[in-house]
């Protein structure tokens, strides 16, 4: 097995999928891979999508990202004078390609953007959709995804027994 490399993997636009066990560094290589989108193949914030399991770890991957935008910014400011050792060759990539006034911009552009950062729950980004493509996808435009039916269950059956024992 290959270790996962966040600072070299070949990027591909499209989907990504990222898996691992809790404590394994999932949050830190989404920020890499988020910094390395938008510096290398300039997705813009806004058309990227991150989706994960908790409402806390949206907040958590969320500020991650800006913070890794903020050091990617500010190591090719020379503002940090010791940085690890991915964003290290992250930056040295950079400039060996002679792309750090084009990143700068990109970096600037994505942190002014940070708000439109897509960071969602699966169960949040599926009710997203469905109210965003109610029209195309024939829902109504105030559906709301629900993660248990039992008050529906006790409904139904309610509105059985009264229909069926009382007169």
């Amino acid at each position: 097995m290959k270790t996962f490399e966040p600072e070299s993997v070949q990027l591909k636009k499209g989907i990504s999928f990222v898996e691992a066990s809790a404590g394994t560094g999932k949050t830190y290589a989404i920020s890499m891979l988020v910094l390395r989108f938008v510096s290398e193949k300039s997705v813009a914030i806004d058309r990227t999508l991150v989706v994960t399991y908790t409402r806390a770890a949206t907040e958590e991957l969320r500020e991650r990202i800006r913070r890794k935008l903020l050091e990617g910014r500010d190591i090719l400011l020379g503002l940090v004078s010791n940085p690890d050792l991915t964003m290290e060759r992250w930056a040295e990539s950079i400039i060996r390609n002679g792309l750090k006034s084009e990143v700068l911009v990109k970096l600037r552009i994505a942190l002014a953007d940070i708000d439109l950062l897509a960071v969602f729950t699966i169960h949040g980004f599926c009710q997203r959709m469905l109210r965003d493509q109610a029209m195309e996808s024939g829902q109504l435009f105030d559906a709301r995804l629900m993660t248990s039916i039992q008050n529906i269950e006790v409904e139904v059956a309610e509105d059985y027994w009264r229909g069926t024992v009382y007169e």
